[in-house]
């Protein structure tokens, strides 16, 4: 017990020392504004993302598949339409006729309906699938540009609530990644 009793004491006078003597280690951090030979910077992503050459050429490819796809479906939508028309057209008393156009049409409503939650599923997927990528590539170039221009940490602004502007790096972050795009 007594064995117990000088371990614990022994931990416990440690654990103060070092609380104490904590303020000195960060004593000469303080007069450097709080970074010891270290840069900063700070990245817009969102900005990389939206003023970006390559960004956008990746972006319009997308916004093309993007109306591909709202071509067809506004064609069987149209599909959908004449046969609801001519439904409507059909005489009250033609039964057989009216409850195949009516078979037709729910079979034509429900295609449509898959055709549109397919396309939104592939488009979110796709959507996904090149940001990641753009994303990807972007972080390769903020990587390099650290560690060549010896950044000891780069955050993203959406991080910061505030900062200099003399840390922000976003343009020299774009012309980069767009040079290498070319």
């Amino acid at each position: 017990m007594d064995r117990l009793r000088k371990s614990l004491f022994l931990v416990i006078s440690l654990f103060v020392m070092m609380v104490l003597t904590l303020p000195a280690w960060a004593a000469p951090a303080r007069g450097t504004g709080g970074s010891v030979g270290g840069k900063i910077g700070l990245v817009d992503m969102q900005r990389l993302l939206r003023d970006s050459k390559n960004a956008r050429n990746v972006r319009a490819a997308f916004l093309k598949d993007v109306e591909k796809k709202q071509a067809a479906i506004k064609a069987q939508e149209e599909e959908l339409r004449k046969l609801e028309a001519e439904f409507n057209r059909l005489a009250p008393g033609a039964l057989d006729d009216r409850k195949k156009k009516a078979e037709q049409l729910k079979k034509e409503a429900r295609e449509l309906q898959h055709l549109r939650e397919d396309a939104e599923a592939e488009l979110k997927r796709k959507d996904a699938e090149i940001t990641q990528k753009v994303i990807g590539e972007i972080m390769q170039v903020i990587r390099n540009y650290a560690r060549n221009e010896r950044f000891t940490l780069i955050l993203d602004r959406m991080a910061v609530i505030t900062a200099d502007e003399s840390v922000d790096i976003t343009e020299r972050i774009i012309k980069l990644y767009d040079s290498q795009k070319k």
